[in-house]
């Protein structure tokens, strides 16, 4: 609560700096989805990759600022984030952003996690490429750290250095779903880099992650999602391996309109030769 405190604060401030008014938005994102295990069913106010049903507050100005609150329907078991705010930042839009967000490692294809961060686009001397640079700090026993990437959304290597990287349900979702426990002291090390490319009406998307710590062996992860979106029911596949593990996750999922603002899905996941879940859902803005 302090935390949504301070920003309500820092958005009031902003705002009051310009004679203007801003433009408001205020919706709900869904991702509601019914699972059927070995031997229960399901539902979830989230999916199997942890994205979140929510209601949010969105602002933007004129003057190129913008803010954002979003507060969760539901939270993973487990959890160790025991508030129900999923995200709450004010930003520079196309730069810097502050507070509470979503600090991918790389492009986020594996590690995606909601933290307190300030993030900055900056460039980097050789070559003059973009790059992203995000400093964490969760606490002591939380995510505290730096994530720099450079490169273009098509492409770039990322490295991370700090503390209990990928202790959220949200870490590694392709691999591992959202209610299972994580690494206790996570991660310190990340070494990463990912490309995306287009095959015909199919986009891919390819990305590599080492990682390491103290209290747990070093960890290869490759991750592979294929996407075709201008086919009528946009199958997905995505793949992940683990070295540690050397074990194969999938994910296969078929996805229809029903209406300009939803979507019905449906999820086949398992790991090997064994089936997790079976899976219907629905996504959309309201």
């Amino acid at each position: 609560m302090r935390q949504l405190a301070l920003l309500t604060i820092a958005i009031g401030q902003l705002l009051a700096a310009s004679a203007q008014y801003p433009t408001v938005f205020f919706g709900a994102r869904l991702h509601l989805q019914a699972r059927a295990e070995e031997n229960t069913s399901t539902m979830r106010w989230y999916d199997d990759l942890g994205r979140h049903s929510v209601v949010f507050l969105q602002i933007y100005h004129e003057a190129g600022y913008g803010a954002y609150v979003a507060q969760r329907l539901q939270n993973p078991k487990l959890d160790r984030d025991r508030t129900a705010l999923d995200e709450a930042y004010i930003e520079r839009l196309e730069g810097w952003r502050v507070g509470k967000f979503y600090a991918p490692f790389g492009a986020g294809l594996l590690l995606n996690e909601s933290v307190m961060a300030v993030q900055s686009p900056a460039q980097f001397a050789i070559g003059e490429l973009p790059m992203r640079v995000a400093y964490l700090y969760n606490g002591s026993d939380r995510q505290r750290g730096v994530y720099v990437r450079v490169g273009t959304a098509n492409g770039g290597v990322s490295v991370g250095v700090g503390r209990h990287f990928g202790i959220n349900p949200h870490a590694f979702a392709i691999w591992e779903l959202p209610e299972r426990a994580r690494p206790q002291q996570g991660y310190d090390t990340l070494y990463g880099a990912d490309y995306t490319l287009q095959l015909g009406a199919t986009q891919a998307q390819l990305e590599w992650l080492y990682s390491d710590g103290q209290r747990i062996d070093a960890t290869h992860w490759l991750a592979l999602k294929l996407h075709a979106r201008t086919l009528p029911l946009q199958p997905e596949l995505t793949l992940a391996y683990q070295t540690r593990a050397e074990q194969l996750s999938w994910r296969v999922a078929l996805q229809r309109s029903a209406g300009d603002r939803i979507r019905l899905n449906f999820a086949l996941r398992g790991k090997a030769d064994a089936i997790e879940f079976v899976a219907v859902g629905l996504q959309g803005e309201l």
